[in-house]
């Protein structure tokens, strides 16, 4: 095998796992915007990490073309301006490894609705309070406080018959905590999507000297 064809196959390979990348960034951006109803800050995140992915597969799309047309120019164009994407795309991590428990706060918010429509209408916490086993927005004493005991979703097991099932942590902490987990991973595949794209810059350029130095040969 030519060394063209190796770094050919070198960056088909490497086009593959970034494209696999920016479908989760966008797939997860997607998810976020239809779950819940969000504030600025949030749509702004979720925003955020659609143009990651988005951008990622346009100039890999022309990048793949490029590699397999064996075109000097474009495949040195392409590498210019996946030099300004990745700038780009490191600004936006940036921010949102900066911002990670502020927009994990934001992301949050819905929950409060949630609390508002639980003292009108109750069991509206429940699906909080079983998934994240938890009890009121901030504590059980958010329900003793508006004249309410702690439903059995507040209890382990659903037992209300031992006082110590009784689950003390608030629904609002575990609620943030899920969304910090959840930022933290997407931002780590986020600075991965542009370490590869890094790697696949210098290995088109490489790519450029050898379709340079085929086409000499072909000369003679």
């Amino acid at each position: 095998m030519s060394s063209t064809s190796a770094l050919k196959l070198f960056v088909y390979a490497l086009d593959i796992v970034c494209a696999l990348l920016a479908l989760v960034l966008i797939s997860f951006g997607i998810y976020v915007v239809v779950s819940y109803d969000l504030n600025e800050i949030g749509n702004l995140t979720a925003y955020g990490f659609i143009f990651l992915g988005a951008v990622a597969l346009v100039i890999l799309l022309w990048g793949y073309l490029s590699a397999w047309k064996e075109n000097v120019c474009c495949t040195v164009t392409f590498v210019v301006f996946l030099w300004l994407i990745i700038a780009s795309q490191f600004a936006v991590v940036f921010l949102l490894i900066h911002n990670e428990k502020s927009v994990a706060s934001n992301l949050a918010n819905p929950l409060e609705a949630t609390w508002e429509e639980e003292l009108s209408s109750p069991g509206a916490m429940s699906i909080y309070q079983n998934w994240f086993q938890c009890c009121g927005r901030g504590s059980p004493q958010d329900y003793i406080v508006n004249e309410r005991l702690p439903p059995e979703t507040c209890f382990r097991n659903h037992d209300k018959s031992k006082a110590e099932n009784l689950i003390h942590t608030g629904c609002r902490v575990e609620f943030e905590n899920y969304w910090l987990q959840l930022l933290q991973i997407f931002n780590i595949l986020g600075c991965v999507l542009i370490g590869i794209e890094l790697l696949i810059s210098v290995i088109s350029i490489r790519l450029c000297n050898s379709i340079r130095n085929d086409q000499r040969r072909s000369y003679f």
